[in-house]
């Protein structure tokens, strides 16, 4: 459908508009302007708020505690050369001045910035011979007119585009309702990745965490390098913490693909019959082939069992599944070694605010309720992928419009197999899904491999169509 369009000036023009600057984002324009490298100056725009294109949420962090949650040399921007960000790492390792990332084992963990650095120097000779502009400012709204998608920016500018992927793969997280009555308090922090959000915290103060993931994690890590020694209590309804890596390579076993179970159950005892033959190996190899086979087992499942899979099984497979590097994992275990770091299972009631602090009102597991009185509330429960279309944006003002929904298990947005967006179960021409968004569609991607390889394929996807197109053009010109 085509919606009511008023334009002040004329909009800029490009073929190819990439919304998220993020590590998917780049990740496209790198693999697809390798592929195309006729496309011409401008063809391809990006936009992203940051300075820098690469970081996005996941690797834009400036701390220097929180690092990749994998070894470097399963890191890379390119799926045909695996230890690419290993082999750069290696060449800048004396620039960052950082022995904790080399590990007796061999395994390297650098931080985040390192990693979002190496995808932006790996992107960088496209930006300088322009073929691909980034345009530093948020979009604000996406509109269909005629053959073209006009992109609205924060700052008022207006561009054209034959062909949009929505790239922007981490939503800011959201209070749990619950909390919502002292949201506005402000010893509350809902976003902990906001630039210096722990900057003011007393180094005695209580603090109470809901959430006890990998966010959880890099918290009491960040926490604890700034001085922190006060009482941390860290709250979830089952009080799962994510798990560490094995200190033996990694060597995968099981195969889940051949005959894959067509029942979230059917899965589940095929995985433990798998960890049952093979006791002397570490859990980590039997769940990585799930991780690698991910895509062929979810699209074996029929709708109705990949939604009671994730409603009863994905607590469990994202602790497993999503592990801690070596050293948050060491901060964290002191920190419950000397008792100043509690985990609970629980769940929260209702939460009041007085002059004297917070308290969380809860009830554990076995039914026994108790009340935890703190200093500071830290809010880690993750991207709030529920509400992508129902708070304010241009993806809510596009479903509005009725070219984005919600994918049928509720994880992102409804996504062909060829990464076109879907509604209805019909294609949006010209409008493409990447990254996490799109993982209601293919399964396991939230890991760095998954979305490399995901990104690779929109671009391959892109190439070809952008070649149909140029081709179209000159045969009508």
């Amino acid at each position: 459908m085509n919606v009511e369009v008023q334009i002040s000036r004329p909009p800029v023009s490009a073929t190819l508009a990439i919304i998220g600057g993020g590590a998917t984002g780049t990740m496209i324009a790198y693999h697809l302007l390798r592929k195309r490298r006729d496309l011409g100056v401008g063809s391809v725009v990006i936009f992203e708020p940051r300075a820098r294109l690469g970081a996005g949420v996941a690797y834009g962090s400036t701390d220097p505690h929180h690092r990749i949650n994998v070894p470097a040399s399963r890191m890379s921007i390119d799926t045909d050369k695996p230890d690419d960000f290993a082999q750069w790492f290696k060449w800048h390792s004396h620039e960052t001045c950082d022995p904790e990332a080399f590990l007796p084992s061999g395994d390297v963990y650098p931080t985040r910035s390192e990693f979002g650095r190496y995808l932006f120097e790996r992107i960088t000779p496209s930006l300088v011979n322009e073929t691909l502009r980034h345009i530093q400012d948020a979009v604000v709204a996406v509109q269909h007119y005629g053959q073209h998608w006009l992109i609205h920016t924060a700052q008022g500018t207006v561009f054209t585009a034959s062909y949009v992927v929505i790239a922007t793969s981490h939503p800011a997280p959201a209070l749990p309702y619950l909390l919502e009555e002292i949201a506005h308090d402000p010893r509350v922090i809902s976003d902990p990745w906001a630039n210096n959000a722990f900057k003011t915290i007393d180094p005695r103060a209580r603090i109470a965490i809901v959430g006890t993931g990998l966010t959880m994690a890099d918290v009491v890590a960040t926490l604890t390098a700034q001085g922190h020694l006060g009482l941390i209590t860290a709250v979830s309804r089952r009080g799962l913490r994510s798990r560490g890596h094995s200190p033996r390579a990694a060597s995968l076993f099981g195969d889940f693909s051949t005959n894959p179970e067509q029942t979230a159950l059917g899965l589940l005892t095929r995985i433990r019959k798998t960890l049952t033959l093979a006791p002397d190996r570490p859990w980590q190899d039997i769940l990585d082939a799930v991780r690698r086979q991910g895509k062929a087992i979810w699209t074996a499942l029929p709708p109705t069992e990949q939604r009671r899979l994730v409603r009863h099984l994905r607590p469990f497979w994202d602790v497993h599944r999503f592990r801690i590097a070596p050293q948050v994992e060491r901060a964290l275990n002191l920190r419950l070694e000397t008792g100043s770091l509690t985990v609970l299972a629980a769940r929260i009631e209702r939460a009041e605010a007085t002059p004297e602090g917070l308290t969380l009102h809860l009830r554990e597991r076995g039914g026994r309720t108790r009340a935890i009185r703190t200093d500071i509330l830290i809010n880690t429960t993750g991207p709030d992928h529920a509400g992508i279309l129902t708070k304010p944006g241009f993806l809510s003002r596009l479903s509005q419009d009725g070219f984005v929904q919600k994918d049928p298990v509720g994880l992102g947005l409804w996504t062909g197999e060829d990464h076109v967006a879907l509604v209805g179960g019909r294609p949006v021409s010209g409008m493409f899904i990447a990254g996490p968004l799109s993982r209601g569609t293919f399964g396991e991607l939230m890991g760095f491999p998954e979305v490399t390889a995901n990104a690779q394929s929109v671009a391959t996807r892109l190439a070809d169509i952008l070649q149909i197109s140029t081709h179209s053009e000159q045969v009508h010109s």
